[in-house]
């Protein structure tokens, strides 16, 4: 079944809109970074909201699928992970410098993280295995990222649903 929700994705620009309401400036002022454009838009139009049944987009405005509080899991079970599997973890954890920042997750427990270096809009995402150490890197905006998973032209060995 096609999902209704593609032509509004792909409608949204690489670079997002340029506007940013006092909600954002909040979560950006508390994060202490400011976000890509495309992924608000994403935010903005569909809210925290799950793509093929499988790719789960955090929210900083949804309790269940937070964008603070479930990326903050993640990060914390990667900063054990890391503890004892340095070479594991060859890029710094958000806060630190260039860290990585979650923002989606998949029912394999897979994770999408920015890799917050340089502009926001250039920030490259990488893709996590849940069971192994291997990652890609995907230079797609978040919006075409989501839109290249759902219609099944992502060329990736992570995101495969089951």
């Amino acid at each position: 079944m096609r999902d209704p929700r593609l032509s509004q994705l792909l409608a949204i620009p690489r670079g997002g809109s340029e506007q940013s309401g006092p909600r954002w400036r909040a979560v950006e002022e508390s994060l202490r970074l400011r976000l890509p454009q495309s992924y608000k838009a994403i935010i903005d139009e569909f809210g925290a909201s799950t793509w093929a049944g499988f790719l789960h987009i955090l929210s900083p405005f949804d309790e269940a699928l937070s964008l603070h509080q479930v990326g903050e899991r993640i990060l914390e079970a990667d900063r054990e992970s890391r503890a004892s599997f340095p070479a594991h973890y060859p890029l710094p954890l958000y806060p630190e410098p260039g860290g990585l920042l979650p923002w989606a997750t998949t029912d394999n427990g897979d994770t999408l993280y920015f890799i917050t270096k340089g502009e926001p809009d250039d920030w490259p995402i990488l893709l996590k295995d849940a069971r192994a150490p291997e990652f890609e890197v995907s230079f797609l905006p978040p919006a075409l990222l989501v839109h290249h998973f759902v219609v099944g032209t992502l060329q990736s060995t992570i995101l495969n649903p089951p």
